[in-house]
């Protein structure tokens, strides 16, 4: 080989190192995005649980607040809340009760 191609190979191989040097770079990036992203993504879920317990907490109380007026349109209203919280806890006996069969 001439000197010339030496140089050039010399070159291409240095090349090629930091090309490799790259890739292992952005893999190392990867994992530690995909990590973080899990992790991202297990908070959402726990915010999410927190946030339906809070809304159910919420009903609870502004069913037991409404029921706590004495007034015609308030207790009409309070009525039909409860009346709809019977029924969900009606579905819920029997589809356990269905599955339990």
């Amino acid at each position: 080989m001439t000197e010339e191609q030496n140089r050039r190979l010399s070159a291409l191989d240095g090349r090629i190192n930091e090309l490799l040097a790259l890739c292992e770079r952005q893999k190392t990036e990867i994992r530690e995005l995909t990590l973080k992203r899990e992790q991202e993504k297990s908070t959402v879920q726990q915010v999410q649980g927190e946030l339906q317990a809070l809304k159910a907490k919420y009903r609870d109380l502004l069913t037991a607040h409404v029921m706590s007026f004495e007034q015609g349109d308030d207790m009409k209203s309070a009525r039909k809340r409860l009346l709809n919280l019977v029924r969900e806890i009606d579905a819920c006996i029997n589809y356990i009760t269905q599955l339990n069969g």
